[in-house]
């Protein structure tokens, strides 16, 4: 990494071996903005443990929790500046956390978390669908008992890791009570009859994270596919697994913005560029608002290792969204600053953060709403 040394970085032994990994077997890939995560690497993470990592020792893992993982990942992309790769990794962290290690029973962790620590089982979510993203309101997919088994009818759309996924964790309604969705989740195997994988055209960005649609059609699968309680998954898994990916993905950001830093530095210095006062003032405004951004998040991080997804978590992700948008718009200043056009096209670093970037925006805004409208209410003093 370019100026490394120079700046202050995670600390910890897992960040450590995630800048390291990156550092030794992604830097010099040429392969890493394809449509899919080359198998060799991902073998490799399973091996050195960085799959697991986050995955009870009970279970072959490292057992962290999610503010060792938020300081991995930002080691990781700013080590390694692949934030598509990063993605891939925290979505196999969370659903291994929060859908199998959260609400599996005995038997089904015995089964799946050893696998997914050895690298050798990767799950996806399916839950968006075509035209309703992840709104409950629209979302069409259904699941009718008959006879001890539950069939399953629609699409699924935009399944992080789905073109490799060995299960799929469907989320389906299963009916109504007072005019809202019951939604039960179910773990279905790939090779389900009637679960058929979808191709879909290349996102363009965030590689090489695999992307992919399933369709399921008359999809029969037992009782014993139920993951966590029936009618509750939406609250119960959904939610949660959506706000641990928010909090890891501010690693992500904070790598990423801390990579672009020590590049752009690095460059002035090379050009021999004056860096007067106000690049000075400019710069020293993005390390002051990553060093800003990186202990909210670690607060958030930590609440949700203390106190599982809720309100505290919530409030904390509130917090760190706005400070990640001034510190993504201090570093344009920076770039501007010096006459230097910031490389935001197609498959660079800077296209992939603002991408990641704008997909937290909205649960940012309901999350900063539902503050605002507590406060307004007397539930909680601003």
């Amino acid at each position: 990494m370019a100026a490394a040394g120079k700046r202050n970085v995670p600390q910890g032994k897992l960040a450590k071996q995630a800048a390291r990994f990156a550092g030794r077997e992604l830097a010099a890939r040429k392969d890493l903005d394809g449509a899919a995560t080359p198998r060799d690497i991902w073998s490799k993470m399973g091996r050195r443990g960085l799959l697991g990592c986050g995955i009870p020792t009970l279970y072959g893992g490292g057992g962290a929790g999610f503010s060792e993982l938020l300081a991995a990942l930002e080691s990781f992309v700013g080590a390694g500046a692949s934030p598509g790769l990063a993605l891939s990794w925290f979505v196999h962290l969370v659903a291994g956390k929060i859908l199998i290690e959260g609400a599996a029973d005995g038997r089904r962790k015995q089964e799946l978390l050893p696998e997914m620590a050895a690298g050798r089982l990767t799950v996806s979510i399916a839950l968006s669908e075509p035209g309703a993203g992840s709104d409950p309101r629209r979302i069409g997919t259904t699941a009718v008992k008959r006879r001890g088994f539950y069939v399953i009818d629609g699409q699924k759309a935009w399944l992080t890791n789905g073109p490799m996924a060995d299960r799929f964790v469907v989320f389906a309604v299963e009916g109504e009570r007072e005019g809202r969705k019951r939604f039960t989740a179910f773990i279905v195997p790939r090779k389900t009859p009637g679960l058929t994988l979808v191709e879909t055209p290349p996102l363009g960005f965030l590689r090489p994270a695999p992307h992919c649609s399933i369709r399921l059609e008359s999809c029969a699968v037992t009782e014993n596919a139920v993951l966590g309680r029936r009618g509750h998954a939406w609250e119960e898994l959904s939610k949660p697994f959506r706000m641990a990916e928010d909090a890891l993905l501010a690693g992500v950001l904070l790598g990423g913005t801390a990579r672009e830093l020590d590049l752009l530095v690095d460059r002035v210095r090379a050009c021999g560029m004056g860096a007067g006062n106000e690049t000075k003032e400019r710069i020293g405004a993005v390390a002051a608002l990553l060093w800003a951004a990186r202990g909210l998040s670690l607060e958030a991080a930590k609440a949700f290792d203390d106190h599982g997804a809720g309100t505290v978590v919530e409030q904390r992700l509130a917090a760190v969204h706005p400070v990640l948008e001034a510190m993504l718009e201090a570093l344009g200043a920076v770039y501007a600053g010096i006459g230097v056009e910031r490389a935001c096209g197609p498959g660079t670093l800077g296209d992939d953060m603002n991408r990641l970037f704008g997909l937290g925006g909205q649960a940012a805004r309901a999350r900063r709403k539902k503050w605002g409208e507590a406060i307004l209410t007397g539930k909680v003093r601003s």
